[in-house]
């Protein structure tokens, strides 16, 4: 076995490359599985884990569970070269590996405080089957100080070995989208921070075999751990800061879209486009992580707070302004047959997790609407089987609609034009508009009543 903290750099980025490294990745979801297709590719032995027994029996079969551009080629060339393989049994994979690598969810629970129990949980089997000489790696995104306080403090009580010492100890966050996880991987810079220099040395040579990025070698964990947050947050920030922005504006008579391109001609300026809302795995979860961190050490973090809740507001908002719009078209909400255009958190992919559109129907329903929806990224029966009624077709989803809601910027709505959407849908027909693909004045032109978020000229 090759002692990772007594190899030199050089040595060990070798030693992947000639396939004399094996590596445990836990955890084979969105950012998983790609990390243990691009390792194999590097020319390590890769032994991917996962608790779904059905996932583990795809991947063994050369079949990929994800949606994802590119994995299921790599997936199925890699099994094929015994290159990758995979399993349910976390000790069995830590003991014939000598780098472990830990991706696997962390969530918040529902009264919106982290939940790491998937890494403790892991971090028990580890103990079982860790060597000496070992290194251990948390990519999954955490609160700082949360590496060393579950990770390090399991695995040294449970198998008797030293972080540091005996094993190294590292943390990288990973920075990646769904939907591009493979070209992310490979082109971004990598923020890496360790228990000690060996275990940095070492983490960095094991990354930069898959990566080409970048790697940014920060003091200690905790630095790595907050600077994944931060620019996390920074996001979440700005987007809360324009819908707070584009709510003044529909009040003020203003266009935001106006006013943010002649701001954001200054150098400095930087503001986001408003929205339904935020989605995604990270960005409506991770701001909790640092503010549940910071209570701990008495500091209130109110911009973020305040930004959080702004974004979690948006859904209620747009069903504001579907409400206002259908009733200024003399129409009630309740039992408007109402269309809402797209359920993804963030256009062109495949994913709902948080998304704001799914919240956005859920209050349409509750409210008594009737609501149709369409996805050109999912199947009719996908949405079916979601709890939603749906249409094959954009044309069929619009046919005869009270309310047309663009809750997501797909390729297939930019085509969209408000006479179209006019000419198909019923009398007096509204277009409620959360991606500005929708120009306003030609809206206007066809007799529309038109909302749109930060739109204020359009919506008084």
């Amino acid at each position: 076995m090759i002692d990772t903290l007594r190899s030199s750099t050089d040595d060990l980025k070798k030693q992947v490359a000639k396939g004399n490294v094996t590596i445990s990745v836990i955890g084979l979801g969105w950012m998983g599985l790609p990390t243990a297709c691009l390792l194999a590719e590097a020319g390590a032995k890769v032994i991917g884990v996962d608790i779904n027994h059905r996932v583990v029996e795809r991947l063994n079969e050369g079949t990929s569970h994800l949606d994802e551009p590119g994995v299921e080629r790599l997936v199925r060339r890699h099994m094929r070269t015994g290159k990758l393989k995979a399993t349910t049994s976390v000790e069995d994979a830590t003991s014939q590996s000598e780098v472990i690598i830990i991706v696997v969810p962390t969530l918040i629970d529902q009264s919106k405080r982290p939940d790491y129990s998937a890494v403790e949980n892991v971090c028990r089997e580890i103990s079982k089957g860790i060597r000496k000489g070992s290194l251990v790696v948390l990519e999954s995104t955490c609160g700082p100080g949360v590496t060393e306080r579950i990770v390090k403090t399991v695995v040294e009580k449970r198998s008797g070995l030293r972080a540091g010492e005996d094993f190294g100890l590292a943390y990288s966050p990973i920075r990646a989208m769904a939907g591009r996880a493979l070209t992310d991987l490979q082109s971004y810079s990598r923020v890496v921070g360790a228990t000690n220099k060996k275990s940095l040395d070492a983490a960095c040579a094991i990354l930069s075999s898959m990566t080409n990025g970048e790697l940014i070698r920060v003091r200690d964990i905790k630095t790595a751990e907050a600077a994944k947050l931060f620019e996390v947050i920074y996001r979440d920030v700005n987007i809360g800061l324009a819908n707070e922005f584009a709510i003044f504006c529909e009040n003020a008579g203003i266009d935001y879209m106006e006013a943010m391109a002649a701001a954001n001609s200054q150098p400095y300026s930087h503001l986001h486009i408003p929205g339904v809302g935020v989605g995604g795995h990270c960005l409506p979860v991770y701001p909790y992580m640092l503010m549940e961190e910071a209570k701990s050490q008495n500091v209130k973090l109110r911009t973020v707070k305040t930004a959080r809740s702004m974004n979690e507001e948006m859904p209620k908002h747009v069903l504001s302004l579907a409400a206002n719009g259908l009733r200024s078209s003399g129409k009630p909400l309740r039992r408007a047959r109402v269309t809402v255009l797209g359920i993804s958190y963030r256009p062109n992919v495949k994913e709902i997790r948080f998304s704001p559109a799914i919240e956005l129907i859920s209050l349409l329903k509750r409210r008594g609407a009737r609501v149709t929806v369409y996805d050109p990224e999912f199947s009719c029966e996908e949405i079916s089987r979601l709890g939603h009624e749906a249409e094959p077709t954009l044309k069929k989803a619009v046919e005869k609609a009270d309310c047309v809601i663009i809750a997501v910027a797909h390729d297939e709505f930019r085509r969209l034009d408000a006479r179209d959407l006019a000419a198909s849908m019923g009398r007096s027909p509204v277009i409620v508009d959360c991606t500005h693909l929708i120009d306003p004045a030609q809206a206007e032109k066809s007799r529309v009543t038109y909302r749109g978020v930060g739109r204020g000229l359009w919506t008084k």
